[in-house]
């Protein structure tokens, strides 16, 4: 469902009547969707925890740049069309979550800090290096992103 408004405000956002309105910048559209309460489960204490701890690593904003250029250019693929990164969030969580996926013995991404990842010289330090160890899929030019978490 789209949500049409007569002065098209750009960032109207929020909950109304058990709809939750939200501006999407890729598609330049404001989207409208049904608000559901998520059963509390021990699932999503952990997904939500391993979102808190990654949102506390703080990347630097080089690092988010090469990653929002990433982003691009992965969705300029034809091969990616059905597995599109929104923005360099979407590319940090998915290089996050396949690194876990690779080194499950060794990685929990509910505790990982700044400190592990450069004492132990993860790949997912930049995108170029992500890339090389296969964290995220190969695009063309990923060589140039190489700024530093």
């Amino acid at each position: 469902m789209r949500a049409y408004f007569k002065n098209m405000i750009q960032a109207y956002r929020g909950t109304c009547d058990g709809l939750v309105y939200y501006f999407n910048p890729r598609l330049n559209r404001i989207i409208c969707r049904p608000y559901t309460v998520p059963r509390a489960t021990g699932q999503n204490l952990r997904f939500a925890a391993i979102a808190k701890n990654l949102k506390a690593l703080k990347p630097s904003d080089g690092f988010k740049a090469d990653l929002g250029v990433y982003a691009n250019l992965h969705n300029g693929l034809a091969r990616n069309y059905d597995h599109r990164l929104q923005n360099w969030y979407n590319a940090f969580t998915r290089m996050m979550w396949n690194l876990a996926r690779e080194n499950p013995d060794t990685i929990d991404l509910a505790t990982i800090s700044r400190a592990y990842i450069e004492l132990h010289d993860l790949p997912c330090r930049s995108v170029m290096r992500a890339v090389d160890a296969g964290l995220l899929p190969s695009v063309t030019g990923y060589e140039l992103l190489n700024q530093e978490m």
